[in-house]
């Protein structure tokens, strides 16, 4: 069960300022429906007008924002910040009882750390390493030599290939395959030869990968996904792909073999990215966009095939004209 907290308390935590008197919070909610107890992000002064009568603990204000309501409220630098902290704060806990099921089915040569959680259903392969902490749901499949840190959670039917490498606190959600193989064949005449894939999967500490999603395997060496990187919902990553730190990469993007992304590359939903291409730190590729080309590092990309955004948006807004543009010209030629 998560500590009990009072307004003051998470104004210390939040590095804020309480205004107003200390009360007890029984967890957080949204500005569309307070519940009695809890503390409320809001970012404007009609949302705090809204709220001047709702049976809630505090709110939680920009410092930006001077208000004399009679809700207590605690000013914080930056809410959406706040709103992560607290979000964490009043998260359910995972693997608190730290039970290992005899229903699981685990190879005598695994090696468990301190306070593992791990639910019935659950397979883990021989000379596999589970790190402290870590949560295991059931259904899940872990390979043999899989090598997992501290403090990971692995929702239910997670599947780990043999040899794969996870760091500290990386999240898998539902359904999330970690190396299986690539999309490798040689072709000759007759029919597609497989090539099979010997290398790995290396996840760093942090890395949150949603439902679904896909790492394959490298060929002859690693996919590697960088620390801290967050991947949403059915994704598809590429065999010997490379991604640095502190992407992000939203749903359904597909990269494919080989290509590199540098560090705090953003990624918008539906993108794919062509093989053997290299993306530079800091660089975002818009939603929906088709990736063929490098990009420099830092410039934001869009359309398909992908190019920069000035050049893009300038076309998209030629082409809006179109219409008039043929107007124009079919007027002009009767007068001729």
């Amino acid at each position: 069960m998560n500590k009990a907290y009072n307004s003051l308390e998470l104004a210390t935590l939040l590095n804020g300022h309480l205004e107003g008197e200390a009360r007890p919070v029984t967890g957080l909610s949204s500005f569309q429906q307070p519940r009695q107890g809890t503390v409320v992000v809001v970012n404007n002064y009609e949302q705090i007008a809204a709220l001047e009568h709702a049976p809630i603990s505090a709110l939680i204000i920009p410092e930006s924002l001077k208000t004399e309501s009679s809700q207590p409220h605690i000013q914080v630098g930056d809410t959406r910040l706040a709103l992560a902290k607290l979000s964490a704060i009043f998260a359910p806990e995972f693997g608190t009882s730290a039970t290992v099921s005899p229903q699981a089915q685990i190879d005598p040569s695994v090696k468990i750390g301190r306070d593992v959680n791990i639910a019935p259903g659950a397979i883990i392969g021989a000379d596999s390493v589970i790190g402290d902490r870590s949560f295991i749901a059931p259904g899940c499949v872990i390979g043999q030599g899989v090598s997992m840190g501290k403090d990971c959670v692995l929702h239910a039917n997670v599947t780990i290939y043999d040899g794969v490498e996870l760091g500290s606190g990386v999240i898998l959600h539902s359904g999330v395959v970690i190396g299986s193989d690539g999309f490798g064949y040689a072709l000759n005449k007759q029919k597609a030869i497989k090539i099979h894939h010997l290398g790995s999967v290396v996840i760093a500490d942090d890395v949150e990968i949603g439902a679904n999603s896909c790492v394959d395997r490298g060929t002859l060496n690693a996919t590697k996904i960088g620390a801290r990187t967050k991947i949403d919902n059915l994704c598809q990553i590429g065999h010997n792909v490379q991604i640095g730190s502190d992407c992000l990469i939203a749903g359904l993007v597909g990269i494919a073999g080989s290509t590199v992304l540098g560090n705090n590359v953003q990624v918008g939903g539906g993108a794919g990215l062509a093989d053997h291409l290299v993306v530079g730190d800091g660089a975002q590729i818009i939603a929906q966009a088709g990736v063929s080309k490098n990009i420099p590092a830092g410039e934001v990309w869009g359309g398909y095939p992908a190019e920069p955004f000035k050049k893009w948006m300038r076309k998209r807004y030629l082409v809006s004209k179109l219409e008039q543009i043929w107007q124009f010209v079919k007027g002009a030629n009767k007068h001729d």
